[in-house]
């Protein structure tokens, strides 16, 4: 047994070797074979990885099936599939296994908060908000749950339900860049407060600097209040970290046309 275990110890580190010098499909070629012999799941692990180096994402997803049949019990493997469900946009798939792993870690807020973000993203604010709750039950200082709770009220157009969360949110978490982003929208769409609005955004920026939809939303309101070249010069730093920013691009293509008029 001993003499088995080093064996497979030798070939998964060759197996490392191919994969850090990029040469994937051998690499893959000798976990499959590997596996085959074996049914050792450590070897489909591996080619797991060799799928994420080469950021193929769809065949990452066919493995850690594979193994999920193998190890149906590894909490851990059930994590990984749900998040690249997710990460591909396959919001259902992604809510049925982190739904798994809910029920099997109820007690942990980032499951419950996982949960209900597939919820949100599947148009269920009911289920979302009731998930994002048990987070706070478990842990009430739990940020990422408030702020989406307050994207909810934002969602259904209750500003003043989400100014209170999202106030809560930056009492409790002075460093969320969420909420002062979601502030400064709601300052500028519901209040009609440039002052504000200007504030709360460039606090967001402070603390998320390379979220370019940050700047989108400072030059909206740069625009409103007709302060052109701050709106052109934020736009321009939004594209920067952005370029496929379709709306920014938009708003400064019909600024520089107007004034070529």
């Amino acid at each position: 047994m001993a003499v088995k275990q080093e064996t497979t110890k030798k070939i998964l580190n060759y197996i490392i070797i191919l994969r850090n010098s990029g040469r994937f499909e051998e690499a893959v070629e000798l976990a499959v074979e590997s596996f085959r012999k074996t049914k050792n799941n450590c070897f489909n692990n591996e080619i797991y990885n060799c799928f994420i180096s080469q950021n193929k994402r769809s065949e990452a997803i066919k493995i850690l099936i594979k193994m999920i049949k193998y190890e149906p019990d590894n909490l851990s493997l059930k994590k990984k599939l749900a998040h690249h469900y997710f990460l591909s946009g396959d919001y259902k798939n992604a809510l049925k296994y982190y739904k798994k792993v809910t029920d099997y870690e109820p007690a942990k807020p980032e499951n419950q908060y996982n949960t209900g973000m597939m919820y949100h993203y599947l148009k269920d604010r009911q289920k979302a908000y009731l998930h994002y709750r048990n987070a706070l039950n478990i842990n009430p200082k739990y940020t990422p749950a408030l702020n989406n709770i307050g994207l909810l009220y934002f969602e259904s157009n209750d500003f003043e339900n989400a100014v209170a969360i999202f106030k809560k949110t930056v009492s409790s978490a002075p460093h969320s860049p969420e909420a002062y982003h979601h502030l400064g929208v709601i300052q500028r769409v519901y209040y009609n407060d440039e002052e504000l609005s200007i504030l709360y955004l460039k606090k967001a920026i402070r603390l998320d600097p390379e979220y370019a939809d940050n700047y989108y939303q400072l030059a909206l309101t740069y625009n409103k209040y007709g302060k052109e070249q701050e709106t052109i010069t934020t736009l321009q730093k939004c594209l920067e970290l952005c370029p496929q920013h379709n709306q920014a691009k938009q708003l400064l293509g019909k600024i520089t046309e107007n004034k070529s008029l």
